[in-house]
Parts: C-alpha cells; structure tokens; sequence
C-alpha cells in the first residue's frame, strides 16, 4: 500500500525544516551528490521550501544561480542542509529549460 497524502505531508514537514541549499548540476549528482557540478562551478544556494495539500515539496520563491559557464548544460539539482559540507538529500531532474544564460545564469522557478 502507498503512502497516503497526509504521511506525505509528514515526511515533506520534516524535509521541509532540513533542506536549506540547492546546488546545481550538468548531469546526475549522483549517490554522494558531488557527480557532475555545473560548469563553472557555482555555489550552493539558499533556498526556502514549503509543502502542498499532497505532501510535495515546492519552491517559495525562485532560485538564481550565477558563475555557470555561459549557455552551457543544467539539468540536475542537490538537495543539502548547509551552504558547505552538510547532509545530501538527493537530486532531482530539472524539466523544461536546462540550459544556463549567455551571462551564466539559470533560474530554479520549479522543484
């Protein structure tokens, strides 16, 4: 049997509270979350996250990322509990536009 909506919502609550930086990536991240970084490098960046009716996990508000190499690929996100080090949560694939900016730019509007 599948978890219903409102254990759902529990766990997401839980995530929530513990999930604080996003980092994104040109490929999966992988099992430790280190695979793949986007090029250029760029730094984790804070996010602030709340949870649906259903228990899914969205965005607050969007999410910029800055420093990628111009125009190149962005298709993953890490999921962490701090700006350096901390805990990997997981990633996710992005959907629709996966491709940094010509200034190396690409905004997060959607988990």
């Amino acid at each position: 049997m599948a978890l219903n909506d409102a254990a759902l919502v529990v766990a997401a609550n839980a995530l929530d509270s513990t999930i604080t930086h996003v980092q994104i990536h040109s490929g999966d991240p992988g099992a430790a979350g280190t695979s793949n970084l986007a090029r250029g490098s760029p730094a984790r960046q804070a996010v602030s996250l709340s949870v649906d009716a259903d228990g899914d996990l969205t965005l607050s508000s969007p999410v910029t990322f800055t420093g990628i190499t111009a125009s190149s690929a962005t298709t993953h996100i890490s999921l962490w509990s701090a700006l350096t080090s901390g805990t990997f949560y997981g990633g996710l694939a992005l959907s629709g536009d996966q491709t940094a900016n010509a200034a190396g730019e690409y905004e997060l509007t959607a988990l």
